[in-house]
Parts: C-alpha cells; structure tokens; sequence
C-alpha cells in the first residue's frame, strides 16, 4: 500500500491486500462518471459495433488461415486427410483487444498456438505464404529475428501482429487452459513469452472486481499518459502492459468506485508510491521443485542482483513474473511521477477543473530552452523503419549517461518528427529536451556521452546490409533555433552546433 494511504473501512481481498474502502459512488460522482463517459465517445476511444464485428469476421477468417496452414502441413508430412484433420491449432488474442479497450485505430494482438508437428519455420514460411496471398491482406512482412518473432500485416485496413508458439502436444484442444502454468513445461524463452502476452491479458481482467469499470479507467489513462508524453516502453516511460497492471491495481484498492473516483485515486496513489516496493495484482509464483518450470527466471530482488535495479518495478502476473518496467530510467521516473503530481493537483481543484484541463497535451518545446536532436534519415521506407527502431531503442542508454552528468534536467520525447531531408528521403527527427544550471555550463560537457551513443547504434548487426542506405546526425539546438514548424514561431536562422563525437 503507498504511503499516506489509510484504510476507511473494513476491506475485502482482492490481489495481494484488502481494498482500501467498500464505499461507492455519491450521486455527484455518478453524474461526474457519465460526463467522463461522455467525453471518452466525443475522443472517439470506442470502436463501434460495426468495427467490432468487422474485428470478428477478420479473426473469425485468420483462424480458417490458420487451419488450412496446419492441414496443410500435415498433408506435406504424409499424414492422411483423415488424420491430418485431426490435428488442430487455436488463434488467441491479447493486449488491448483481448482487454476490450481497443478504437477505431487500434491494432490486434494475435498467437497462433500451434502442436509439436509445426516448427517456426514452417510459420514464417507456409503460413506467411498463405497470408500473402490472401486478397485482403496487405503489407505482410516477417520479423522472425525479433525478441518476440512475429509476422506482421495489415488485413482490411486493421494493422495485425501475429505471434507464434509451439507445445509439444499432437494437438490443441479447444479445451486446453493457457492458465495453467503446465503449459509453460520444458518450453524455450521465446515460446514462454510469446504465450505470456495471452495470460497476462487474462489474468489482469481476472484480477479486477468490476471490468466495465476498469476498461474504462484504462481508456482514461491510456490517453492521458499519450497526451502528457510518457506512453513508451522502449523509451523508458510505460508500455501498455504496465499502464494496465497499475490500473488494475488501483481498481482491486477501491473496487466499488466509478472511473471517475478511480481516476483520482489513481493518481494520488502513485504519486505517494514507495517504488522501493513492487506494483503487483496477484502473489508472485515461484517455481519450487516442478521439473520444467525451475529453469524460468522470475522476479525476485532478493535472489537478483539486476532485479534490484529496478526503479519502478510493475509486475506482470502469470508466472514467470516478469517486470514490464525495466527500461524506466531516473529520469523517466522523475518524468512520470512529476505527471502523477500534475494530475492530482488539478483533480484537487475540482470545481475548476475539466477532464479536458488533464488531458491538456504536455510540450517538450515550451517546456525547455534547449534540445538534443537525433536526426534519423534512410533512402528508403524499410530502412528507415528499421534503423529508426533500432535507435530508439538504444536512447535509453543515453538518457543514463547524461542523467549522471551533475545539474542536468532531461525529458526525452517518445514522438519523433517527420522533416524534409535535403540529402535523404526519409527523415525524422527525436528530441530530447535539456535544461542544466548556467553556473555549471562550462562542466556542460555531452561530448563522451554522445560519441558512446555513436558507438552503440553503430555496432547494429543489420548495418552492413543498409549502410549506405542509412545515417544518424546528433545536434545540440536552442529553442530559438528550432524549425518553424516545431517551435510555433519564426526560428532564428542560427548556427546548430553539430555534436563532433
């Protein structure tokens, strides 16, 4: 429980506590939850049942796709028709469709659980072959080298990535419950976590009293956390896993309130968090002498060195319990809870304040009078989408070398800017916003930190095959010297010091 946090009355268990208090909402509260209500439908956060059921249809054929694939395959095998129909596989969802918080822009998360007469290779080949072909499918492509291999697609307009994962079973019952922590026996890492996006999408609904309640309280926060610039998990903000995880948990504490009241609660809870303690929703399982299940690595600072590094440790709950939260660095932390401390000064001001008042888009560039630009530029789409990836992901490491230079304030940018490039094609460009103490400007050094960075991103395995195709400038830039376009005002044509590293 954070601290400053009191029970009012006599709770009931729901996760690993009692809740705070049974009380429900007043009469105000129910009116101030359907202007809440009211506002989520004006942002257009709802898909509509039209878009439900194309969603369903859309599966409804993947999963057709998907029995046709594994016929298929067993037919090449030399099984026969009848025992090739026997064998079966199921197409699963997760993430914000399986949580039932998805828009009309969302995408859908899918696994294709496939039995041990499949291999990987036969996914990212006859089944991506399949998919190719199918008239309504659209910019197909493979990531089988990825953390979590995946092919992804667009299909009637909806943009789909669709995992995959093998247990060495003949077939996949319908009736087979992925809850089970058997399922995980003897399987790989890529297979465990592949499968785990499935099980803690469910265990999360599991977890909480009311879902209307909390999948409207996610909608809420979601879009907050968007608008107020810290929804990025590679970047070291949130993901949507632990933006989740944290309001499922809030939900279990008051499990009688309305979106509205749990908003609230919401932010004055993690703003007084002792992050030395973890965010859980359910007991962290612990794989005691069951063979096929001792070899998972799960989260426990007492017996993990790494794990104690965790600075804002959110903690998914199907076993292996993973934190979601391993990029944060101090900086992001310091970002975040100065937005939890922002949005719960407002909501104290209730008379006065508007949903919309929270939701008031944060800006980097009014923010701060100094930027670190990471210019990004590629010949071409593929390249770019690649190279920009793979450095995005490597910022983090950068944040931590310039968070340890003294009387320095950061905030990277998880919304990178499309430019025009006059040598490239493709050009975007992220921004980290700067400010440091002008007593201490002549120790302002970023050079070491930079040429590091340089360093790293170059050491990319792909970079043989786009070296050409591909580059990175750093520049250190004012406010002032900032493009018309980003800064809102007429830029002064000034010098931008390239950062020599």
């Amino acid at each position: 429980m954070p601290d400053g946090m009191e029970k009012k009355s006599e709770g009931v268990m729901y996760g690993v506590s009692t809740s705070i208090t049974l009380d429900g909402p007043t009469p105000e509260d129910i009116e101030a939850n359907e202007q809440l209500l009211t506002l989520l439908r004006s942002l257009n956060l709802f898909e509509t049942e039209k878009g439900l059921r194309k969603r369903e249809l859309i599966l409804a054929s993947l999963n057709r796709l998907l029995h046709n694939f594994i016929h298929s395959v067993c037919i090449m095998q030399g099984l026969d028709e009848d025992d090739a129909n026997d064998v079966s596989a199921r197409l699963l969802t997760f993430g914000s469709y399986r949580l039932g918080v998805i828009g009309p822009d969302s995408d859908i998360d899918a696994l294709c659980l496939c039995p041990q007469r499949i291999t990987r290779n036969d996914f990212f080949t006859v089944f991506y072959d399949i998919l190719a072909n199918h008239p309504n499918v659209s910019k197909i492509h493979a990531v089988a080298d990825a953390y979590t291999p995946l092919i992804k697609l667009v299909y009637d307009d909806i943009d789909i990535d669709i995992l995959f994962a093998i247990l060495p079973i003949p077939t996949i019952s319908p009736n087979l419950s992925i809850l089970d922590d058997d399922i995980l026996r003897n399987l790989d890492d890529i297979t465990a976590r592949s499968i785990n996006g499935c099980r803690v999408a469910s265990l999360v609904l599991s977890s909480v009293p009311n879902e209307h309640n909390f999948r409207n309280t996610l909608r809420f926060i979601k879009l907050w956390a968007q608008k107020r610039g810290i929804y990025s998990n590679i970047l070291g903000y949130l993901g949507g896993v632990a933006w989740a995880i944290l309001t499922a948990r809030v939900c279990q504490l008051y499990p009688n309130y309305l979106p509205n009241q749990i908003i609230h609660k919401f932010f004055k809870v993690y703003m007084l968090w002792n992050w030395k303690y973890p965010v859980v929703i359910n007991k962290i399982k612990q794989p005691v002498n069951v063979p096929g299940l001792m070899m998972f690595k799960v989260w426990d600072p007492k017996t993990n060195p790494q794990d104690r590094l965790h600075l804002m440790p959110i903690i998914t709950p199907a076993f292996p319990a993973m934190n979601s939260t391993h990029n944060v660095t101090n900086t992001t932390k310091r970002v975040m809870i100065n937005e939890f401390k922002r949005a719960h000064e407002l909501l104290k001001t209730q008379s006065q304040m508007t949903w919309n008042d929270l939701l008031e888009p944060a800006n980097i560039f009014n923010e701060f009078k100094h930027f670190l630009v990471i210019i990004v530029v590629a010949s071409d789409e593929k390249a770019h989408s690649k190279w920009h990836g793979w450095i995005e992901s490597r910022i983090r490491f950068l944040i931590r070398k310039l968070e340890a230079i003294e009387h320095t304030e950061l905030r990277p940018w998880p919304h990178s800017i499309t430019m025009e490039d006059p040598d490239w094609t493709n050009s975007k460009w992220i921004f980290i916003g700067l400010s440091y103490n002008k007593t201490e400007e002549s120790q302002f050094d970023i050079r070491t930190p930079i040429k590091e960075f340089k360093n790293l991103i170059f050491s990319w395995q792909e970079l043989t095959s786009y070296e050409s195709k591909v580059d990175v400038r750093i520049e250190y830039m004012k406010k002032s010297q900032l493009p018309e376009s980003i800064n809102g005002s007429k830029s002064l044509k000034r010098r931008r010091k390239v950062i020599d590293a």
